[in-house]
Formats: C-alpha cells, structure tokens, sequence
C-alpha cells in the first residue's frame, strides 16, 4: 500500500553556506535557503566527481534529504558521514530526513513537502531492498561518533535528525580523526 506523507518546511531555516548532498536534486534545500537568506550560497553535489570542488571546514551546515537510505553499506554511509564532518565549520550543522525501514521490510511512499510561498514538492520514494537498513536507529548509531544529537523526530516512518558537529577535546582528540 502506497502511503502519502505531508512534511511542513515552510519555516525550515539553514543558516550560512549550506552543502546538499543528495542523489536527486529536489530544489527544496534551495527555495528554503533562497527565502531566508540573500548573501549565502547553497552548493550541491550528486556524485563523487563533484567533490573536488568542496570547501573543508567552509560550511554552516549540510544536508542530506533521503540520501543515506541511498546508500547500501554502513561503512558506506560512515564513511559519508565522516566526509560531511570535515566539510563542516566548527560549528556546523548536519540536517538528515530519511525513511525508516529496517531489513525485512519495504518501503513506498509519495512524501510532498510544503515550502514557503506555498511552494509543494513531490518525492516519490521506493525502497525494496529488504537487506538494506535505513532505520533511525540505525542512522543514530552512525551518526554519534562525529554528531551530537540536538533534535530528533520521527513522524509516519520519516525521521528527522539534527546535529551539531563534535569538537576537540585535547584529552580525546578530534572526532573522527583517524
């Protein structure tokens, strides 16, 4: 059974320069940065290729819109994960929405996301590996060694994670340095 799924973004903001990492582009990243923001830029990458051009340490904050459940291998998803903390600035912030489906289970859902001037756009997900795990525990788990959660929400089997970048401690070192 196809779900539909309504996700309100119309007072979504990210501040600074904003990285979108995506394998589709769905220009919500965009119309919610453009309408808040007039001096800042919003880059966005769809591949490897591409990540020659990014700025370490250059950014306020990434996002990743139904990206990881994209991607098959943990250590996969880590090592993205990884990437983004050093894209970050100190302070950065990383944005997750993505579906939460566990192994066994399938996942097919039509998700329209309002954004500000009334503004809809459609994403149509499909997941039918049942071997993938796209779960929000998951996803928690991946996340902590280079993230501090500082909000999480799960709504009609889509979550939504926001975290702060971890800093140094001189005793520990830098997460995710290795």
């Amino acid at each position: 059974m196809k779900k539909e799924i309504l996700i309100n973004m119309e007072k979504e903001v990210f501040n600074g320069d904003v990285l979108d990492i995506g394998f589709e582009n769905y220009g919500v990243v965009y119309n919610l940065h453009k309408k808040y923001n007039e001096v800042t830029t919003v880059e966005y990458i769809n591949g490897k290729d591409e990540k020659a051009y990014l700025k370490q340490g250059g950014y306020d904050s990434c996002v990743l819109m139904f990206s990881l459940s994209s991607i098959w291998l943990s250590h996969d998803k880590k090592g993205l994960l990884k990437e983004i903390f050093n894209y970050l600035k100190e302070d950065g912030y990383l944005y997750i929405w993505d579906i939460d489906k566990g192994f066994k289970n399938t996942y097919v859902a039509n998700i329209k996301m309002f954004l500000p001037d009334r503004k809809i756009r459609e994403i149509k997900v499909r997941d039918f590996n049942v071997l993938k795990d796209s779960s929000k525990e998951k996803t928690l788990r991946l996340i902590e060694e280079y993230f501090e959660v500082v909000d999480f929400k799960v709504i009609n089997n889509i979550y939504y994670i926001k975290g702060k970048k971890k800093g140094c401690n001189m005793n520990e070192g830098c997460a995710g340095s290795s």
